[in-house]
């Protein structure tokens, strides 16, 4: 259920951040025009490419943050209580064969 929301926020950010071919296409047309020679723009592309990895994991952080604060808001059971959960039955279980053979 979480990875569906993350993906799905993600997706959202993926819009906005540039692929690496899209950056390049920019850049490119910079140095065409001779704004950038082709070392400052090969240095540009890789810090804005390495920025928007920057950016998305910090929202996918962020996402998994308010995520895991939901779920506690909501008080549900997790793996480990169902684990429980099933050793007591199982215990329980156990302890009525015992009574029944006695």
């Amino acid at each position: 259920m979480f990875e569906f929301f993350e993906r799905g926020f993600l997706a959202t950010i993926g819009v906005l951040s540039m692929s690496r071919e899209k950056t390049q296409e920019m850049v490119d047309e910079l140095i065409k025009r001779g704004d950038l020679n082709r070392e400052e723009g090969t240095s540009l592309v890789d810090k804005i490419i390495q920025r928007g990895q920057e950016e998305q994991d910090t929202v996918r952080k962020l996402v998994r943050q308010e995520f895991n604060s939901v779920l506690t808001e909501l008080d549900l059971p997790t793996k480990e209580n169902f684990s429980e959960l099933s050793k007591k039955i199982d215990r329980i279980l156990d302890e009525l064969e015992k009574t029944k053979s006695s």
